[in-house]
């Protein structure tokens, strides 16, 4: 198995057009949604955050890759750049996805490549920061990864930030629609059962085994 980010394919010119691309069409989007406010009424407005979010990750993680705010180990795995000692892991946005999953692809396959893609990031996550760093904090938020395998690699269940929760509603169609993908059916994500996870690079490390081991048998 190999999941491979087809946006990231391209040169890095035809990257930008792309990015380019996705900002007129933004552009576009919300001045259709502008003149139908201003012709029929006001209420229609009520869409513009749910066109912003959409199109928002196509926009803001390429771009925050190009600029080093946002560091990808795999092509599902992300994190924001360390920051006071820490870093926070994401999985991957719809943008990500999108160029990386098929909607041809089986339920089965598609969350199997997103599981995969996750244990990959982590162990090139330690392979990056070796064992000096060990003392690094790890943080995360996940649908795919339950508390009894997180537990298992290291990580701790807390409880999920009202923010995160706040953030996840306001961002809830592209998650709506990441979770369809990756489920190759209509599936609506319940943002409450979303669970959060803190651990260290040096607690990450002490469980590498069962990650590697989990890892080689997502890989067949």
């Amino acid at each position: 198995m190999k999941v491979i980010h087809r946006f990231y394919l391209h040169t890095s010119s035809s990257q930008k057009k792309k990015v380019i691309s996705y900002i007129i069409y933004l552009v576009v989007a919300l001045a259709i949604l502008a003149f139908m406010a201003y012709s029929y009424s006001v209420l229609i407005l009520i869409f513009l955050p749910f066109v912003i979010s959409i199109f928002a990750p196509f926009i803001d993680v390429p771009m925050g890759r190009k600029q080093g705010h946002l560091i990808y180990y795999s092509p599902l795995l992300l994190a924001s750049a360390m920051k006071n000692g820490k870093i926070v892991l994401h999985g991957g946005t719809l943008f990500d996805y999108y160029f990386t999953l098929s909607v041809n692809k089986s339920e089965r396959r598609n969350r199997k490549m997103v599981i995969y893609s996750y244990t990959e990031g982590m162990i090139n996550l330690l392979d990056i920061w070796d064992e000096q760093f060990d003392d690094i904090k790890l943080s995360a938020t996940a649908y795919f990864i339950n508390p009894k395998t997180a537990k298992r690699l290291g990580f701790r269940q807390v409880d999920t930030n009202p923010l995160t929760k706040l953030l996840m509603l306001i961002n809830y169609l592209p998650i709506m629609i990441s979770y369809s993908i990756a489920n190759e059916e209509l599936s609506f994500p319940n943002v409450f059962s979303l669970k959060s996870y803190e651990s260290t690079l040096g607690e990450l490390r002490s469980n590498k085994i069962y990650l590697m081991e989990m890892y080689e048998k997502l890989k067949s």
